[in-house]
């Protein structure tokens, strides 16, 4: 195969041209995926011959911008290209519309460009294919120039694989911008509660066991795959400068250090992430065999959806603190087990019927009651993450007997499920409960319905807690 091959064609149109050009680089593909997608990349590579690049920008999703500066080689000009991402697939391939400005921002060409990155064995194919319409008169000479312009690009690009002069070919790094504020997103990097509802790639989760935000502090959390298998991770931070930066290394297997940064961009956040290895071969390991490149991806897009969905959580979340005369380890119990359960769950004048408990992430308390007036209804618990006797988070919602989800019973704009996080602190012999709770998946209808409804959540609370407490000192078997 040769290393490189190049096919241009025109149509009937004298301003509108198509190219396909393939070449095989000497470097893995999410190396080669890295360097078009990594501005501090591109900004060393891109363009032709002796043409330098002094500004580049990327937010790399669906529907994000992509802008670079190219300056000719006297100086005496500049280029901008505007890109918006219209598909993109880690490792494999990049899609996205463009269009070329002159100095004076007037609009000089516009084109569709795909990208496939293909693997062989250690190296890379890449195909580009490109079509690209003039919108002035003179755009042809510019036509006919590219294939040039786009073989001396790709050029200068093996010779940076090549001989790497940064640590590029050690790093992972994506970047993403986040329709919320900086300290919002910093908060929901450094905050057990948040972390819980986002962290790792899709059908992950994660059950953190301790959190110390701060130079010298430890997280220790682990990941649970959707195949069972958990991933036990130790990290230590190096620097916390809230709400700009974060380093931390994670210390367990494999070892690499990550460096976050938090930039304000009026009102939204730009946060790049960057992983170092030791070597290259560590990395390329970490990401040929543990997809790295397409989870640190697919870890900042969960947190993008949750941003999301939470929508102002600090507007939306209930929270609720009771201080009990009883250990910390006996409320762990009588909130987790189902023969205690059954004895005092549930609000002021209702009766337990059934109790099920499986206490492990993903693991479901399911439970029915009766109500005062002779209604039967059903209700569960989706445990998300569990730490003896400390914390426990689950998605909780009403349903039938089956476990599927129902409306509330008395409210038909009631959040579906609600994310509920339970902490047990101990003092002297006394257990402070704390409850939050914020909705999910929830539509604004149902965020205002959950934010109206406090007051009777607070009493909900309450009565139910009165009923614990009845149950602790009653004295049976609760020790």
């Amino acid at each position: 195969m040769p290393a490189s091959h190049a096919k241009t064609s025109t149509t009937a149109n004298p301003l509108e041209r198509e190219l396909t050009l393939t070449r095989v680089f000497d470097a893995p593909r999410d190396l080669v995926f890295q360097a078009w997608t990594d501005p501090a990349h591109l900004k060393q590579w891109w363009g032709p011959n002796g043409f330098t690049t002094p500004a580049c920008e990327v937010d790399l999703r669906v529907g994000g911008a992509w802008k670079i500066v190219m300056r000719f080689p006297d100086g005496s000009n500049e280029h901008t290209m505007q890109a918006v991402y219209r598909e993109i697939l880690p490792p494999e391939r990049l899609a996205f519309t463009s269009v070329a400005l002159d100095k004076d921002c007037n609009r000089l060409l516009e084109g569709l460009t795909t990208l496939t990155f293909a693997d062989l064995g250690g190296k890379t194919k890449l195909t580009l294919q490109t079509r690209v319409t003039g919108l002035v008169s003179y755009a042809g000479r510019m036509l006919e120039g590219m294939e040039a312009g786009w073989s001396q690009s790709l050029g200068r690009l093996a010779e940076k694989l090549a001989s790497p002069t940064t640590t590029s070919d050690r790093e992972i790094v994506a970047t993403r911008v986040f329709d919320a504020p900086r300290e919002l997103v910093f908060q929901m990097w450094t905050d057990p509660k948040h972390i819980s509802n986002w962290w790792g790639p899709r059908d992950f989760t994660t059950t953190t066991y301790e959190m110390d935000v701060r130079p010298g502090g430890v997280w220790r959390h682990v990941m649970h795959g959707p195949d069972g298998t958990d991933y036990q991770n130790e990290i230590v931070f190096l620097e916390v400068v809230k709400p700009e930066r974060l380093v931390y290394n994670h210390v367990s297997e494999p070892p690499f250090q990550t460096t976050v940064t938090f930039a304000g961009q009026g009102g939204k956040t730009k946060v790049t992430a960057r992983m170092l290895f030791e070597s290259a071969t560590l990395r390329n390991k970490v990401a040929t065999e543990h997809h790295a490149v397409e989870g640190l991806h697919q870890t900042l897009a969960r947190l993008g959806e949750q941003l999301t969905r939470m929508a102002g959580p600090a507007d939306q979340e209930f929270l609720f603190t009771r201080v009990f005369d009883a250990p910390r380890s006996l409320i762990w119990k009588a909130f987790t087990e189902s023969e205690r359960l059954m004895q005092w769950w549930g609000p002021k004048g209702y009766t337990m019927l059934t109790c099920t408990v499986d206490l492990r992430p993903g693991g479901v308390f399911h439970y029915s009651m009766r109500s005062p007036d002779g209604r039967e209804m059903w209700g569960k618990w989706v445990y998300r993450e569990i730490v003896p006797p400390e914390r426990l988070v689950s998605v909780v919602s009403f349903t039938d007997a089956e476990g599927n989800l129902l409306r509330h019973p008395m409210s038909p704009t009631w959040p579906l499920e609600l994310l509920h996080t339970m902490t047990l602190s101990e003092r002297e012999g006394k257990t402070t409960l704390t409850v939050t709770g914020v909705p999910t998946n929830a539509t604004e209808e149902e965020r205002k319905t959950f934010r109206a409804g406090r007051n009777s959540m607070e009493a909900g609370f309450t009565g139910t807690l009165d009923q614990l407490a009845a149950y602790l000192a009653s004295g049976h078997d609760v020790d």
